[in-house]
């Protein structure tokens, strides 16, 4: 499994709706895998690959943007500095369903909510 973390991500959108308040996205990709042997044999005489899983979670502080995002689909799109990189980018997740929200009061009583979101594509960053 890979994942990546984006802190602080600029105009968050799904779809043409924006997301405001937004603290950090985090998509992870998983892979299946696919094993077999066959009689007698001291390794697997098969290993692959099989598609791709894309999804992640939304953070934002305020619960009232996760109730109006719950449900929604679309390209995920938001900018993003990369900490090496002078200019920002794009990352896109094309056709993100997202799902259902949590919602959190920390120890300071500050809210928070999590949306979390599958996608049938890969993300891109330009």
């Amino acid at each position: 499994m890979a994942f990546n973390v984006y802190h602080n991500p600029k105009s968050v959108q799904i779809g043409s709706t924006p997301i405001t308040g937004v603290t950090s996205v985090t998509v992870a990709q998983r892979f299946g895998e696919v094993h077999a042997a066959a009689d007698d044999d001291t390794h697997e005489s098969v290993a692959r690959y099989t598609t791709g899983r894309t999804g992640g979670t939304i953070t934002l502080v305020d619960p009232t943007q996760a109730v109006a995002a719950a449900g929604s689909s679309g390209t995920l799109s938001f900018v993003w500095q990369d900490v090496k990189a002078a200019a920002d980018k794009t990352v896109t997740i094309a056709d993100c369903s997202i799902g259902p929200w949590d919602g959190v009061v920390g120890r300071d009583a500050a809210s928070a909510a999590t949306l979390s979101f599958i996608a049938e594509s890969a993300p891109q960053v330009s």
